[in-house]
């Protein structure tokens, strides 16, 4: 017996045996997700007879022959042992903490890497995609959704692929205002790409994770980006696409969520805008919803009784941990608002100073903001 196949016969844990499955069937997602769900651990496909093998799988099928190869599991035994000096979890499809969502997709992968200790099984998720080279429009827009979405007090979760652009916006406001996020890579998780975002992927494990279904050494080629694509759609609730051409990783991510039954947001665009052209036609076969407004995306999600509701908790909140300053101008703008600052200092009473020092710190709550004009009120 070579060596090999004595190796394949020995005992391994259950992450070693999954993370082989997922080297197997790391271009057949589809058929193994079927097999998976008559398993109850990884270790069982591995224990089949030949007989066995070849009634699953057929007789012209070579994934009896892998599974009978020992290298298969020697390379997996490598590859978790890198992953637990790096801190990185393997987690297999029929694992409690899968992700929910997309285990129900049809093409989920087997296992999944994770850096990071977020849940990956938020109450709410939603997908932000878009253009690589946005307008300043786009960029706007990308952080006014995820800031309403933080002040509603949902919540949500947000997904996003760490490319230039709209994904690197959405990761980087949903940071901003504490959300937590998910950077999906099509790539190992040695290798971050695009290298420029590696401060920010830094961020995102301390305040979410990252995550790939490629082993370590993935590099990033083309044909990953269209496969990781589908991660992201699976993630979610829903997918909001923000300035993509007609075709594009936007579009084949939006084009996943439809098959998936998942919700479909648009930012509507000029019928002469290149960067709208994929957007306007989502809406035009009535694959999208129109965002009419950051709003819309709750409203239309159902999740806006919920939103006022927990807006009022945030309101307690932050009026609770406030100064007297503080309560004071919240009082004022609640009162009569917008306000200008002679106004406010006029209401008050107090010194000027404090009262600057207690604005300041109520618009990095998030609290109020001023128009275009330099008036407060309430946000």
């Amino acid at each position: 017996m070579g060596i090999c196949r004595i190796f394949a016969c020995m005992e391994h844990d259950d992450t070693v045996y999954a993370c082989a499955l997922g080297m197997i069937f790391s271009s057949k997602a589809s058929a193994a997700v079927s097999i998976m769900e008559h398993f109850g651990s990884p270790r069982e496909i591995f224990g089949l007879s030949p007989k066995e093998m070849t009634e699953i799988f057929g007789k012209r099928s070579t994934v009896p022959e892998a599974l009978r190869d020992g290298e298969y599991l020697i390379a997996a035994e490598q590859e978790v042992e890198l992953a637990r000096q790096n801190g990185i979890d393997i987690i297999y499809f029929r694992d409690k903490e899968y992700p929910s969502r997309l285990r129900t997709c049809p093409d989920a992968p087997i296992i999944i890497y994770r850096k990071g200790n977020a849940d990956l099984n938020p109450e709410k998720s939603i997908a932000i995609v878009g253009t690589r080279k946005p307008s300043a429009y786009g960029l706007g827009q990308c952080r006014k959704i995820v800031e309403t979405l933080s002040l509603s007090g949902l919540r949500p979760a947000i997904v996003s692929g760490l490319a230039y652009g709209i994904d690197i916006c959405a990761h980087r406001a949903a940071l901003e205002y504490g959300l937590p996020t998910f950077g999906i890579m099509a790539t190992g998780m040695d290798r971050i790409y695009p290298w420029a975002h590696r401060g920010d992927a830094e961020r995102i494990i301390g305040h979410g994770c990252l995550l790939s279904d490629f082993p370590t050494g993935t590099k990033p080629v083309a044909f990953n980006f269209i496969r990781r694509n589908r991660i992201i759609a699976g993630m979610c609730d829903a997918i909001v696409v923000i300035e993509s051409g007609i075709k594009g990783g936007s579009m084949i991510t939006a084009n996943l969520g439809i098959s998936y039954s998942r919700e479909i947001f648009a930012l509507p665009g000029r019928i002469t805008d290149r960067l709208s052209a994929g957007c306007n036609v989502l809406l035009e076969k009535n694959s999208a919803w129109a965002i009419s407004s950051p709003e819309s995306i709750i409203r239309n999600m159902g999740w806006e009784t919920v939103s006022k509701n927990t807006r009022q908790k945030r309101w307690k909140e932050i009026f609770e941990r406030c100064s007297p300053v503080q309560r004071n101008i919240l009082l004022s703008l609640a009162d009569k608002s917008p306000l200008d600052l002679d106004s406010i200092i006029g209401d008050n009473g107090g010194d000027t100073a404090s009262i600057l020092s207690g604005l300041t710190e109520l618009e990095m709550e998030g609290a109020i903001e001023t128009d275009l004009y330099g008036n407060y009120y309430l946000k």
